[in-house]
């Protein structure tokens, strides 16, 4: 009887909540008859987690397996229905990005599949690291400048970007932010960096289209400068400072900022999503006959 290789994959992150929410949308528009075998398989083992005679009180592992299921089930169905879509292919293409193609083909809220070279940035960590040269040097002030610009560009949340095209073509890039409402990385986040390290590795992230920017013909420092030269005007003028200007001030003004690079936002032609799992096939080592050979 011939084996079938089985599919292993190994998660770094689910969104539990919202991929319990989109799973059991899905599910309840589909027949159970359609269901394959690796879907059964997989509900089989969430009875084995979720029965009647589980004892209350599961181990946070217990959690994370019934996450990582629900992610493959989430995908069969989302594939079944047609609401999957994997543009791993399509965006490796620069002409694609910067023709907008990709950004007219994908709808906001829209499921789709990416696999590519993936960097991971936890400001926290990084902090951590540029704090540890004070001990190095009698500027104690560096660290704690650099700490303030990380946090201010990046926040306090796990950072995600996917290269498409290659670390060479950095601009092309899907972009998220990893906050963990569900808690799947809780204890995990400080210790990634020692995990993957600081290059690039090929990862799959199942996500949601968050936001996808338009194309700003106007520089930043220009639109800046424009959106405060009208508030003076109106404050020299002694005019009312009504709701409408204050709101057009910021709107501008977080255009600005987010162009400068200094807010987690995409800038054009990079596309924002939200990480909904991220994970890769694990592919066995193979020993071959030349590492048992004696030279």
């Amino acid at each position: 009887m011939e084996k079938t290789q089985a599919r292993v994959r190994e998660y770094l992150y689910v969104d539990v909540p919202r991929v319990r929410t989109l799973l059991a949308q899905l599910a309840l528009g589909l027949p159970q008859e359609r269901r394959s075998d690796r879907t059964r398989q997989w509900s089989a083992s969430l009875t084995g987690i979720e029965g009647q005679h589980h004892e209350e009180g599961s181990s946070d592992q217990e959690v994370r397996s019934l996450a990582d299921l629900h992610v493959a089930m989430l995908e069969d169905d989302a594939e079944f229905a047609r609401m999957l879509a994997d543009v791993t292919e399509v965006s490796k293409k620069p002409k694609n990005w910067n023709r907008g193609r990709i950004h007219k083909a994908l709808n906001l809220g829209s499921l789709i599949r990416i696999t590519g070279p993936t960097s991971f940035i936890y400001p926290a960590s990084f902090a951590k690291s540029v704090t540890a040269f004070d001990v190095f040097s009698d500027d104690k002030t560096f660290s704690t400048e650099v700490t303030q610009i990380v946090k201010a560009m990046y926040g306090e949340h796990l950072t995600l970007r996917v290269f498409p095209c290659g670390e060479g073509e950095r601009e092309y890039q899907f972009s998220g932010v990893i906050s963990d409402a569900g808690g799947y990385l809780a204890g995990e986040k400080s210790v990634l960096f020692s995990r993957l390290g600081a290059d690039l590795q090929n990862w799959t992230t199942l996500a949601t289209v968050s936001r996808i920017p338009e194309r700003d013909h106007m520089s930043p420092t220009v639109r800046l400068e424009q959106v405060m030269g009208e508030l003076q005007q109106a404050f020299s003028r002694r005019e009312e400072v009504n709701r409408q200007i204050l709101e057009k001030m910021i709107q501008e003004t977080s255009r600005a900022i987010e162009g400068m690079g200094f807010t987690e936002a995409p800038v054009w032609p990079a596309i924002s999503i939200i990480p909904i799992a991220i994970y890769r096939e694990v592919v066995p080592s193979i020993i071959g006959p030349e590492l048992e050979a004696e030279d």
